[in-house]
């Protein structure tokens, strides 16, 4: 709207003042024209006239007095003036022509010229009286040639004066067409004012809507001038300006966006934190309760406490424990605090399933668990080899105490979609659905009740994702028709 507004106001203010322009220059160029008409008329009509009298007076000098009546004759035929011609005595010559002024009286006339040669007067006596009868030729320019004639040896006059009805013609003829030509001299003012008003006002109000969008941050768009004039400069100015805004505005969201995912990420770590030592601290909070009153009735000699070597013995189990879960948070803390990345040692993934089954054989045997081995030689991975055996291991000892006494644990190497993978599946034994998700998470466990003879500390699985994660390997675990199933994907070495 306010766009719409802002073209109908320029455009009307730049027609009105273009068009007032172009009537007052119409109208002072017509009133030069009506002014300047009679007296160019006159200098063109005069110019040619000279010309054909210095023709006239040439013919003259080969042609007798007698015989100048014709010749006179065809000169104001063609030229439609007026002549006299005058003798040395300054009287008028009959010439016997029919057109040029003769002398109507026998007595003696006189013929005076002005200095400006404006006008000629011719003056007589009338009928042997004392007055005198003046007639004037014409009051415009009279043109005055000397003549010479091959029978007279004196220098006669010739006074030509063009006649200028045809001039008063054309000047009347202009003023009755006045009122139709500043009819159409006004027409085409308004014409021209709404061409050149909106020939102006067009590029001015597109100028204007794309001032408009970069105060809204639009740079979508593409100023199209073409002109050469300050319009097209302002336009391609604003083309090159829009550009520069635009990239430095994606740079700035770009680094807002990369800032903003770094703040998420340091929060998410802090409640990541946060949430450890709560657990940590949840977690060992319930051994040293029970190391405290198990000691303290030991002490203090009361009830069942008496048997000390009994209790002494538990303590001991309590204190492992207890060793085992600061161990595992110290080696999440290391985890967290190192970088890992510079560590690329070359491993043979079933080699290290290998040494660790070896390690682990003593629980699988106490289990009667049925242990199935498929390892593929030679699959090689680079990281770090302890922190590697820390995932295999704990990802073997939770195949072990999760599943039922006599049933099998399936190991798998080898390359899947061209990435070393390793897989381990334990039966007999299912996971929740629910549980599925919170698995790598810290301290979980399925079972709530945190009983210590049917799971361990819930940091088992967190420390094997620490792990893979710095290693950008891959962990999941997924319910099978059997039992479960974890896959660890590590990354193409090559």
């Amino acid at each position: 709207m306010l766009r719409k507004k802002i073209h109908e106001s320029l455009t009307t203010h730049i027609f009105l003042i273009t068009a007032l322009v172009l009537l007052g220059a119409g109208t002072i160029t017509f009133g030069l024209i009506a002014w300047a008409t009679p007296s160019t008329y006159t200098a063109v009509l005069n110019d040619d006239l000279t010309g054909q009298v210095n023709t006239l007076v040439e013919k003259l000098e080969d042609t007798t007095l007698e015989d100048c009546g014709p010749i006179l004759d065809a000169f104001l035929r063609d030229s439609g003036a007026d002549a006299m011609l005058v003798g040395p005595d300054e009287q008028i010559i009959n010439t016997g022509s029919q057109f040029a002024i003769q002398s109507v009286y026998e007595d003696t006339g006189t013929v005076s010229a002005a200095e400006d040669s404006s006008a000629v007067t011719y003056a007589t006596d009338v009928l042997d009286t004392d007055e005198s009868v003046s007639v004037t030729m014409s009051d415009q320019a009279t043109i005055v040639a000397d003549v010479h004639f091959s029978d007279r040896l004196g220098v006669y006059t010739l006074y030509v004066t063009p006649r200028l009805q045809a001039e008063n013609l054309a000047v009347k003829a202009l003023i009755q067409m006045a009122p139709w030509l500043l009819l159409t001299l006004l027409i085409f003012s308004l014409l021209g004012a709404l061409v050149y008003s909106r020939y102006i006002t067009r590029p001015i109000v597109r100028l204007s809507g794309i001032a408009g969008k970069m105060a809204d941050l639009d740079f979508s768009w593409t100023c199209e001038e073409t002109r050469q004039d300050e319009i097209g400069h302002l336009g391609r100015s604003l083309n090159q300006m829009a550009q520069k805004l635009s990239n430095a505005l994606r740079e700035l969201k770009a680094s807002n966006e990369a800032l903003r995912g770094e703040m998420e990420q340091e929060r998410e770590l802090d409640r990541q934190r946060m949430a450890f030592f709560s657990a940590a601290s949840h977690e060992l909070k319930t051994p040293v309760t029970i190391l405290r009153g198990q000691l303290s009735g030991m002490l203090d000699g009361v009830d069942v406490y008496r048997d000390r070597e009994k209790y002494l013995a538990r303590s001991l189990q309590v204190t492992a424990r207890m060793e085992k879960l600061i161990q595992e948070i110290l080696t999440i803390s290391r985890m967290e605090a190192q970088d890992i990345s510079c560590i690329q040692e070359k491993i043979d993934v079933s080699e290290m399933v290998g040494q660790q089954l070896k390690l682990d054989a003593d629980l699988i045997q106490q289990r009667h668990l049925n242990v199935t081995a498929d390892l593929c030689p030679d699959l090689i991975v680079y990281g770090d080899p302890s922190m590697l055996a820390k995932v295999i291991g704990n990802l073997l000892s939770n195949a072990a105490l999760y599943s039922p006494d006599g049933e099998e644990i399936r190991i798998w190497t080898g390359l899947k979609e061209n990435s070393p993978t390793l897989t381990i599946e334990n039966t007999g034994v299912h996971i929740g659905t629910a549980a599925l998700p919170h698995l790598f998470e810290a301290f979980y466990r399925e079972e709530q009740s945190r009983n210590r003879r049917t799971g361990g500390s819930g940091l088992g699985l967190y420390l094997v994702r620490i792990i893979l994660d710095r290693h950008r390997a891959k962990c999941w675990i997924d319910n099978t028709a059997e039992g479960v199933l974890a896959t660890v994907c590590f990354k193409n070495p090559q």
